[in-house]
């Protein structure tokens, strides 16, 4: 700014000396001196950690991956507990008697009792001497027999192995047996003489009669008796 002072006539401030401003200069010359040098820059410390941001909003699921190879094949478990008992079947009834009708009867096979007193459920079969269980349970035979000229050796037969002897050396009398079985269904159970000098086994609808009942089955189970009946029909030949 220019100033411009206003003196008295007489070289004397006067009593009111008030300054005025004059009008602007013209603009200065630029300066010719040139720019300094960059400072050095200040080796300043870390500032602390700061806090962990809110977690992000869950992006977009991305395409599904090829399958992999398929895996080794792992070993064997454990076998697992036994499990229980299935239903069963209803009660099933079985029963029959039958006679002898011919005497001394030929060793090696089942006596043929062929006359055939009660069968309704058919599990004794007439035509060869044999009865088939038709479930697992308990089952009891009985047998009562005339003996007569000859010694009597004669046994129960289970699938082809005795379950019970007897032998009656009286030229003329009876005897008889009852034995309790534990059978499975389809076993297959007759009665034997062992040999053609001790078949002493007269025939008598009077005495000689072949009985059993089923008191009380254990285990219901399917009755599969054509392959133990096969099996069994045409192979006689076990010596008591």
């Amino acid at each position: 700014r220019i100033f411009r002072i206003s003196w008295g006539d007489d070289g004397v401030c006067p009593d009111a000396c008030e300054a005025s401003q004059g009008p602007p200069g013209p603009p200065g010359l630029p300066g010719s001196g040139s720019k300094g040098d960059m400072g050095n820059m200040a080796d300043g410390l870390n500032g602390d950690k700061g806090d962990k941001g809110d977690q992000g909003n869950p992006g977009p699921m991305g395409p599904q991956g090829a399958v992999g190879p398929q895996g080794q094949k792992g070993e064997m478990g454990m076998m697992g507990m036994m499990g229980y008992p299935g239903p069963c079947m209803p009660a099933i009834q079985s029963s029959f008697s039958a006679e002898l009708t011919s005497s001394f009867p030929p060793p090696n096979a089942p006596v043929v009792f062929s006359h055939v007193l009660y069968n309704v459920q058919g599990h004794y079969d007439a035509t060869l001497g044999i009865y088939f269980a038709p479930v697992n349970g308990t089952y009891m035979f009985t047998y009562h027999l005339t003996v007569y000229e000859r010694i009597l050796k004669v046994g129960i037969f289970l699938n082809f192995y005795p379950v019970l002897k007897q032998t009656d050396a009286r030229a003329l009398g009876t005897t008889s047996h009852l034995v309790i079985l534990h059978l499975s269904a389809g076993d297959a159970v007759w009665l034997q003489v062992k040999d053609e000098n001790t078949n002493g086994m007269y025939a008598s609808y009077e005495t000689i009669t072949l009985s059993y009942i089923l008191p009380r089955p254990i285990r219901c189970a399917p009755c599969h008796l054509m392959e133990k009946y096969n099996n069994i029909k045409d192979s006689f030949f076990i010596l008591f």
